[in-house]
């Protein structure tokens, strides 16, 4: 009975979504067919994952802490002295460099802090100024695993987008959360089987990796998941860095050369133009911005139409029911510490864990807003199978936001995609 309750639900969704897409008159009779079929393979793959849903890996915590870098002595970097970011050629640093590599890696022996000291940006403190005198530490964080000399690839191709960014972040911080493939590595020899079989050589893999000035590598020694990468590198970047705001990035993305000065203006605009109500709400203290596909397949223009990664608006015209944590920024309020707490390492996968931020956060009464001019370019895999995977992965994680949140569904059901038509070129 149980089977055929499943099924029957997997056909109503099917052609609930088709009959969607065919009524949609934003599209020619090719990508109605083809946005059908994609739309199929979405449903069916989301509704597996229902069926064997993945197993939270800790139990969950309410609410997750933000981890102070006093509380992480023990889960980063493995040998506090070994640098990760070598000159090319060389096998073997030189003491002076060690000592000015070290910037540019986090050790286990750095200072240490018992709670976080920053500078709250508040509406007096922003109108105080003029947007072109608003100048907040903003600190990006990106949680990085690179499995792949791809992956590696397009990591350094992120590093080089946030180098060139208009409003330069006062520190990048790259959570390495123990890749398999030791990318940052020089002078070790990698074989093609650990790097996912591709025919490179040993060389190639092992080149050193340079990062620019106010780029640091964290290593993790052990994989805890994307989730909980996010929130090491918002605690370090609250205690190390003083950041007023945070920006989250993925590794496989692309930055426009603007994104971190349209975050910053658009917290600016969130500041000016809000007033703390009697409830205590804080509007746009989370800004979510738009995320392209970054090529140009159909699977990209699927992507691109239906806003897989921009969130959703809520019809009650109260912002964003979330912000996908691949392109969103947090503005370091007291409220946001003390009772929302970081992202939940508890899910299982990359799936689910900003959006049980964004309704913890929204309980409390720290708004999402859409920040249209904060553009990134996210790399999806264009195969059918990989589309797949990916909305199986998020049926596997749905039941983690609905058990902490039984009331998902209702709001989901209140708000509505945020589409996107890419550039052809990234800027």
């Amino acid at each position: 009975m149980t089977g055929t309750m499943e099924l029957q639900n997997l056909i109503t969704s099917i052609v609930y979504e088709v009959k969607t897409v065919l009524r949609d008159d934003t599209l020619s009779l090719y990508y109605k067919i083809a946005f059908s079929i994609l739309k199929i393979l979405c449903v069916c793959g989301f509704n597996l994952g229902r069926i064997y849903p993945e197993k939270r890996n800790r139990n969950p915590l309410l609410p997750p802490p933000i981890p102070t870098f006093s509380s992480l002595q023990n889960d980063v970097l493995e040998g506090a002295t070994d640098s990760a970011v070598h000159q090319q050629g060389e096998n073997k640093p030189s003491e002076a460099e060690k000592e000015t590599d070290s910037s540019a890696v986090q050790s286990c022996d750095s200072k240490t802090h018992d709670s976080p000291g920053f500078n709250e940006l508040t509406t007096e403190s922003a109108a105080a100024v003029e947007q072109s005198d608003f100048r907040p530490t903003v600190v990006v964080v990106i949680p990085v695993y690179v499995r792949t000399l791809q992956q590696r690839k397009e990591v350094l191709e992120l590093v080089t987008s946030l180098a060139n960014q208009t409003y330069k972040p006062a520190q990048v911080l790259l959570v390495d959360d123990a890749s398999p493939l030791q990318w940052y590595n020089i002078g070790t020899s990698v074989m093609p089987a650990q790097c996912g079989g591709e025919k490179q050589q040993a060389e190639e893999v092992a080149a050193s990796v340079k990062l620019p000035e106010g780029f640091k590598l964290i290593k993790c020694p052990k994989n805890h998941g994307p989730a909980a990468a996010r929130s090491l590198g918002l605690g370090l970047a609250m205690t190390e860095h003083q950041a007023q705001i945070v920006n989250f990035i993925d590794s496989d993305c692309e930055a426009d050369i603007h994104w971190v000065e349209a975050m910053v203006k658009a917290h600016y605009k969130e500041l000016v133009k809000s007033k703390t109500s009697a409830e205590g709400t804080m509007i746009g203290a989370i800004l979510s911005g738009v995320t392209y596909a970054y090529g140009n397949t159909a699977v990209d223009k699927f992507h691109d139409h239906y806003g897989t990664l921009n969130g959703r608006i809520k019809i009650n015209g109260e912002g964003l029911l979330y912000g996908p944590s691949c392109n969103i920024s947090i503005r370091i309020c007291k409220k946001l510490i003390s009772e929302v707490g970081g992202f939940d390492e508890s899910f299982p996968k990359a799936a689910f864990e900003d959006v049980d931020f964004c309704v913890r956060a929204n309980k409390c009464g720290i708004l999402t807003q859409c920040a249209k001019d904060a553009k990134v370019w996210h790399k999806y895999g264009v195969s059918l199978p990989q589309l797949f995977r990916m909305f199986q992965r998020y049926g596997a994680s749905e039941w983690a936001v609905l058990e902490r949140h039984p009331e998902y569904m209702e709001l989901y059901g209140a708000s509505y995609h945020i589409p996107a038509q890419a550039p052809k070129v990234v800027t």
